[in-house]
């Protein structure tokens, strides 16, 4: 058993592993090891108690670290994979039976991708050049008890080629054993050594920090030649960005009480209700409570650039329902009367006026569902996000969210980190009664917000390398249009890989062999978080077009 989890790791053919830094690992004895354990599993059982919060939309996702005093047995539920060579899984489920004091792997099973969240635990494996384990390192942050209250612990426990020879006691021993109680969060961490300063310093730091995020997305390449010789694409985890930079400065100052407003800027005021807002969503990221969306929507509050009309501050949420495969009455909250229709898939709210068919909110759905299948993580953090799309039958000006001055968009629009919603047209989609050839916006436009709202919040520093460079080189060897966009590149693909149906219905990505052949990198990608099994698109199409 031992032996074949190394063997395994490194014949799995990925393409590549995530780094750490590594922690601080002691020798501890096997009785002090095993009395810890004891005392623990005592002491859970007498303080435990019962208490709610708010469900996270996350929990069914995250991974759990636990110990049972009953079977002796360590449970990871992802530990991704750090290692010396290239080429092993990036993670994977690892169960730990303890035996005198030392810790000795009981079994294990391989995932296939690192989950974009939930993944925290660590197994740092070092290799010779035979391909021989010589040490290995396993350490958690999030350690619990079975059966007792919430109280986390670290623990790292090592092996050593040196100190225990495989040769010897056919097992990986680990017995380096170190262990403590993990640091509880609190919102006062984050400012606790920070000096008081004025309104108008704030404002101007949280406005440069919020600046250079976006303009540090800003690559090297022009989007479009044809419509723009200047302007460049735009891509990075300008949400990620942001809220590193804006806890490191909240950690260095702070402001006091103020009342009515201040002037900080022209006529740029804050107050002192903003201030506090935008603190406790800072601190909702620190906590890992909420999405890093949210933090950017109470930013631009604070900043005053609130002014488009579909601005998130703007509007309620709407409740999510957990419909099933049903349209149901929408719970529609004050000003956004319109909608009358509601259904949810895959995390995202799907809402309609009284002319949109429920059949197009339904394949919609589908779409989603099987979009995030390969990931389910995702549905997760786009719920948490407050992902939601509104459909309309002609232009996104008939939404209460806009205005006349977007009725010349007939397609549909994604939701970036500060919007109320996405837009697709009803008519453009593809169900029984509305037989449309052709591309479909509603998973065009998730396939946007699958960057906006997903990457940006899990710094998927994977994706964003690669994207922009892929869709500059396939516009330069000709594969790619010209007078495409780049920042389409992405979008484009996700449509016509999802639908899979041919030239009529998406010609630059008419089908998902058409990619591979001819955009191998972009293929890679598509199949890193999408769905690799067949999907029927509109079932019935192919009859009735």
């Amino acid at each position: 058993m031992m032996t074949s989890l190394f063997v395994v790791l490194q014949n799995l053919p990925v393409e590549d592993c995530y780094g750490i830094v590594k922690g601080s690992q002691s020798m501890a004895s096997s009785k002090t090891f095993i009395l810890f354990l004891k005392i623990l599993l005592i002491v859970n059982f007498i303080i435990s108690v019962s208490y709610s919060i708010a469900a996270d939309p996350l929990e069914p996702y995250l991974s759990k670290t636990t110990y049972s005093g009953e079977t002796s047995v360590l449970s990871s539920g992802c530990s991704y994979v750090d290692s010396n060579v290239t080429g092993l899984a990036e993670a994977l489920s690892i169960d730990f039976r303890l035996d005198n004091g030392m810790l000795e792997i009981d079994s294990f099973e391989l995932k296939d991708r690192r989950p974009l969240v939930g993944c925290n635990d660590v197994l740092e494996i070092s290799l010779n050049a035979e391909g021989a384990l010589t040490s290995a390192l396993f350490s958690t942050s999030a350690l619990t008890i079975s059966g007792g209250d919430s109280t986390s612990y670290n623990l790292s426990a090592g092996f050593s080629e040196l100190r225990k020879p495989m040769a010897e006691t056919g097992k990986y021993l680990f017995d380096a054993i170190d262990y403590s109680v993990a640091t509880t969060k609190a919102c006062t961490d984050i400012s606790k050594n920070a000096s008081l300063v004025s309104p108008q310093t704030y404002f101007y730091e949280v406005r440069a920090m919020f600046e250079k995020a976006q303009n540090d997305s800003i690559t090297q390449y022009i989007d479009n030649p044809s419509d723009d010789p200047t302007k460049k694409t735009e891509y990075g985890p300008v949400a990620h960005w942001f809220s590193e930079a804006a806890l490191e400065y909240a950690g260095t100052a702070y402001l006091q009480q103020f009342d009515g407003v201040e002037i900080v800027a022209d006529y740029e005021t804050v107050s002192w209700a903003e201030y506090q807002k935008y603190f406790n969503a800072l601190c909702n990221v620190y906590l890992e409570q909420d999405a890093k969306s949210a933090l950017i929507i109470e930013a631009e509050v604070f900043l005053g650039k609130t002014g488009w009309s579909g601005h998130a501050s703007k509007w309620r949420q709407f409740e999510y329902i957990d419909t099933g495969r049903k349209v149901i009455e929408s719970p529609s909250p004050a000003g956004l009367e319109y909608y009358t229709k509601y259904t949810t898939g895959a995390g995202i709210i799907i809402v309609a006026g009284a002319k949109v068919d429920d059949d197009a909110l339904l394949a919609a759905r589908d779409a989603f569902i099987y979009m995030t299948s390969a990931r389910p993580e995702m549905r997760g953090i786009l719920r948490r996000s407050h992902a939601r799309v509104s459909l309309f039958t002609e232009n996104a000006s008939e939404l209460p969210e806009y205005g006349a001055d977007m009725e010349g968009e007939i397609g549909g629009f994604a939701q970036g980190t500060s919007d109320a919603n996405m837009t697709a047209n009803a008519t453009w989609l593809c169900y029984p009664g509305n037989w449309d050839v052709g591309g479909n916006p509603a998973i065009h436009e998730l396939g946007h917000v699958i960057n906006h709202l997903i990457f940006e919040e899990t710094n998927e520093t994977y994706w964003y390398d690669r994207i922009t460079p892929l869709a500059y080189a396939a516009r330069e060897n000709g594969t790619y249009p010209a007078d495409a966009p780049l920042g389409e590149y992405w979008a484009q693909a996700v449509e016509g890989y999802i639908m899979n149906k041919g030239t009529d219905f998406k010609e630059i990505f008419p089908t998902r062999a058409y990619i591979a052949a001819n955009h191998p990198g972009l293929y890679q990608l598509l199949t890193r978080y999408l769905p690799t099994d067949e999907w029927d698109y509109c079932p019935g199409i192919d009859e009735n077009r």
